[in-house]
């Protein structure tokens, strides 16, 4: 007969970055910054810090594992004490419109709703999506 663990799980949140995303017609040349501020959420330390990212993906990027056809990036998890010294786990996830490197037109994928619609979902899957870490795990 197996124990049962009677430690209490520490509760979980998801934070979703939204912001503006899409064409340079729409946003300009250069980006917000969701993804910096995701990859220095998640990743505090120096080291672990990557400067470079993009939005403009070929459409074997698009459909790799890492993106999984989706316009959302997986940053991963953190563990945080918050000021009453309870311990959460805050998963991060970045809203972002992906755009094919030939048409410079956002990918399409298996969600057609605009930007605005998807980003405000409550509920987010994708099966086998990988964790984002940097442009290293794409074709780039």
């Amino acid at each position: 007969m197996m124990a049962k663990n009677k430690e209490p799980r520490p509760p979980s949140y998801t934070i979703s970055v939204v912001g503006l995303s899409g064409t340079e017609k729409d946003k300009g040349n250069c980006g917000v910054g969701k993804s910096c501020l995701c990859n220095r959420f998640v990743r505090s330390k120096a080291d672990e810090y990557y400067p470079e990212h993009t939005s403009v993906l070929s459409t074997i990027d698009f459909g790799g594992r890492v993106v999984n056809n989706d316009h959302f990036l997986y940053w991963g998890d953190i563990i945080q004490n918050g000021e009453d010294g309870v311990e959460c786990k805050i998963h991060v996830i970045e809203q972002t419109e992906f755009i094919d490197d030939q048409t410079f037109l956002p990918h399409r994928s298996t969600n057609l709703q605009p930007y605005i619609k998807r980003a405000a979902a409550s509920k987010l899957q994708s099966a086998e999506k990988l964790m984002y870490i940097c442009t290293d795990q794409l074709g780039l």
